[in-house]
């Protein structure tokens, strides 16, 4: 019987590995894949929902059976939390069972994502050979995404998410920039030598950051946000070892400013009466990238107006009327503490003096921003709630490891998240609380590194 176990044990393991490098690769795509005429992100969201349930019950009865003792807290706040829930179906008569409802609130069931991890990567440190077959490959990934990202995405991979998905899209700046930072601060957990962390880290994060600061200004900043953590996390290594500090600073540099070229679609002209090359200077092009996105625009143009914070950027402003509507409209009907609840779309994205808010294929309900999402969908209480959440989360890691590494990790999430579409989604909070779960069940002595 313990063989069984440990059998199952294993290959819970290695599925689990599996769904988060596919989900890394594919992020949306293939959390529409239909199996059995159920979209996987569906069957994510009720997995989480009834392990929710179970975890809750196990936290009152025995808890200390899934030796999540040290989590005892954040699941009474998520209990909390689901009460909230059930508290506003009540007060709105909403239907419990309604594939809407699941939707709207899918961003309360997959926090339980973060103890299924906990569970099945218990025992992460007896898998040295797992990590070994498992991490190189993984390595690949953020280069993968970049040149899926800069037009050469696979046209059998488009065929086959058009034919068995619900839609295919490309790769998110969101996902893009979670799963890298995810790779990143696992390396450094399994990584045998600290220079070839860092190295890959530099290089990594150096290759997107103009792809990403095409795509999105949001998950530029929080790649940013995250390379700059980790420089100064280690900052004691690097000022210890100048030569191997210089050789990352070099490649680095050689990286962002060849993948900013690529990015900018600048020509090389051959000048054949000197027989050299004349390129568009480095700070023109980076340039060029950030009018795209009207990067500096957005960043320098908040100002108030009228008692509202305004910005000159269109994109910027957008965001900002919806949610400053929000937190008003919420105001005079007195909901602030309840939500509007999970039976029906966000009032303000359908407000007619403010058309074009559900995008131009008339889907969008987001509010692309996290704690507005559960603002408006739960109240103030909910969103206290979820705060001291990730907050009793965080202190865990502080009481193991004595440190706040898990602070760049986790600022650039909420960045992001503030920003975009990403909680309310899926593959992201599926990979942010699945890594979560990886990385507290790594302990420091795992592997040795050489210094």
């Amino acid at each position: 019987m313990k063989n069984i176990l440990m059998k199952i044990k294993d290959s819970s393991v290695v599925l689990y590995s599996l769904l988060i490098g596919i989900v890394f690769i594919f992020d949306r795509s293939i959390v529409g894949f239909m199996i059995s005429g159920q979209q996987v992100g569906k069957l994510i969201v009720g997995i989480g929902f009834l392990a929710t349930f179970l975890f809750i019950i196990l936290r009152f009865y025995n808890l200390n059976l899934l030796n999540l003792d040290d989590y005892s807290l954040s699941l009474s706040i998520l209990s909390a939390i689901v009460l909230t829930f059930f508290i506003s179906i009540f007060l709105y008569g909403t239907n419990i069972f309604s594939a809407y409802t699941f939707r709207t609130s899918s961003y309360i069931w997959t926090a339980s994502i973060l103890y299924i991890s906990l569970v099945i990567f218990q025992d992460i440190n007896k898998y040295k050979k797992l990590i070994d077959i498992f991490i190189y490959p993984i390595l690949l990934i953020p280069f993968v995404h970049y040149i899926f990202s800069t037009g050469y995405y696979p046209n059998f991979v488009m065929d086959f998410f058009i034919k068995f998905s619900d839609k295919f899209t490309f790769n998110k700046a969101s996902d893009i920039m979670m799963t890298a930072i995810s790779i990143n601060f696992v390396y450094f957990k399994v990584g045998k030598n600290k220079y070839y962390n860092l190295l890959y880290l530099v290089f990594s994060i150096s290759l997107l950051l103009p792809l990403l600061l095409l795509m999105s200004r949001g998950s530029f900043l929080s790649a940013f946000v995250f390379l700059f953590g980790m420089l100064i996390f280690h900052r004691k290594y690097l000022l210890s070892n100048i030569r191997k500090t210089l050789s990352i600073l070099l490649i680095g540099s050689i990286t962002f400013i060849a993948s900013t070229y690529n990015i900018g679609d600048v020509d090389f002209n051959f000048n054949p009466g000197f027989g050299e090359q004349t390129v568009q200077p480095l700070n023109d092009t980076i340039q060029e990238i950030a009018k795209k996105n009207d990067t500096r625009k957005a960043f320098l143009s908040l100002y108030f107006e009228n008692g509202r914070i305004v910005s000159h950027d269109n994109t910027t402003n957008w965001r900002l009327d919806i949610w400053q509507d929000v937190i008003e409209d919420m105001n005079n009907k007195n909901i602030l503490l309840r939500g509007y609840g999970y039976n029906e779309i966000i009032p303000v994205m359908l407000d007619p003096a403010a058309p074009g808010r559900l995008g131009r294929d008339g889907l969008n309900e987001n509010v692309h921003n996290y704690f507005i999402n559960i603002l408006a969908r739960g109240g103030i209480f909910q969103l206290l709630l979820f705060t001291l959440f990730h907050l009793s989360v965080l202190n865990v890691w502080y009481q193991k490891n004595k440190n706040l590494e898990i602070l760049i990790y986790f600022i650039p999430v909420m960045i992001n998240s503030s920003l975009d579409i990403t909680m309310e989604g899926v593959q992201f909070p599926f990979i942010y609380y699945s890594l979560l779960g990886i990385f507290f069940n790594f302990q420091e002595s795992h592997i040795q590194k050489e210094e």
